[in-house]
C-alpha cells in the first residue's frame, strides 16, 4: 500500500485592516494610517506607513511558519 505524505490543512488568521487619512487644522492631508486587528486575539497594532505594515506582516508569516514547522 503507498504511503501518503503527511498532509497538513492550511492555517489560517484573520486580520481586519483600518485605513485613514489624517488631515491638518487647515484640512489638508498629513497622511495616511493603518492598523491591523487580530481576530483571535482582538489585538490592534497600528502602522505609521506601509513599509511597516508590510514588514510587520512577513515578520509574522516567518515567526507563524516556524513555530508551525515545530509542531
Amino acid at each position: 500500500m503507498p504511503v501518503l505524505p503527511d498532509i497538513r490543512s492550511p492555517r489560517y488568521r484573520h486580520f481586519i485592516l483600518l485605513v485613514w487619512e489624517e488631515r491638518g487644522a487647515d484640512g489638508q492631508h498629513e497622511a495616511w494610517r493603518f492598523s491591523l486587528q487580530d481576530s483571535q486575539k482582538e489585538e490592534r497594532i497600528g502602522f505609521k506607513n506601509p513599509d511597516e505594515l508590510v514588514s510587520f506582516l512577513e515578520r509574522w508569516m516567518k515567526s507563524s511558519s516556524e513555530n508551525n514547522s515545530a509542531e
